[in-house]
């Protein structure tokens, strides 16, 4: 007589095999989702320091002006400062670039004019802060990606909001970075407010009403306060 297994001991099998897959399946899938929830996380992080970075170290420099003779022979600072851009000069030394779009390459000791915006650099809709030197808009760059939203709040010498260029002493700066790519298990309702303390309107509706996100994208935002050394000298 042969022997061999009955129908229920199959389907006893089956049952425990299903669950055991299961628990395999769902393991591996909430690894993967914290690993591309983190993958998300650390690149708004980079993209935040790295434009965060550059901004800082150009902007401490604003209004820079070498000269020999201890006198000023031109004017470096900033030109234009609005709540979403910003526009400065320094002089800097020779780098290769035509700062001032006179078309001369390497000129040294040129004033150096740079703005920083948001626009979107590669045209598919995503948001981005570009730098800009000169006033040559093909020279502008992408130097943050995914950057959804900034503010620019200037303080004077006893730290009150100014509107005076010449008052302009320190400079605050909040920014907000967004995903690449929504995640559809995660639903951001935060409220995102800068400096101003005005809460930035991004869903779309209706603005001035400090409307919240409401959508799948994770976002990370950040304040920072630039003391401009070189201004009133």
């Amino acid at each position: 007589m042969n022997k061999g297994f009955t129908l229920i001991e199959l389907l006893i099998v089956l049952v425990i095999s299903g669950i055991i897959m299961t628990g395999i399946y769902s393991a591996f899938k909430t690894q993967q989702d914290s690993y591309l929830a983190q993958e998300q996380v650390a690149e708004m992080q980079q993209n935040l320091r790295a434009g965060l970075d550059i901004m800082m170290r150009e902007l401490r420099m604003a209004g820079y002006d070498i000269d020999q003779n201890g006198t000023k022979t031109r004017t470096a600072g900033i030109t234009v400062a609005n709540p979403g851009d910003i526009t400065f000069t320094l002089v800097a030394d020779s780098d290769g670039v035509d700062s001032n779009s006179d078309g001369t390459i390497d000129e040294a000791g040129e004033l150096k004019t740079i703005q920083y915006s948001l626009y979107d650099a590669n045209v598919d809709g995503s948001i981005d802060l570009g730098r800009l030197i000169g006033t040559i808009p093909g020279n502008r760059r992408a130097v943050a990606e995914n950057i959804q939203a900034i503010e620019f709040q200037y303080l004077d010498s006893d730290g009150l909001v100014t509107a005076t260029l010449a008052s302009i002493r320190s400079i605050q700066i909040s920014i907000l970075a967004s995903a690449g790519n929504p995640d559809r298990k995660f639903n951001n309702s935060q409220t995102y407010t800068p400096a101003s303390g005005g809460v930035w309107d991004l869903n779309g509706a209706a603005a001035g009403n400090g409307n919240p996100p409401n959508d799948n994208f994770r976002r990370r935002f950040q304040t920072m306060t630039v003391k401009c050394r070189n201004m009133g000298l």
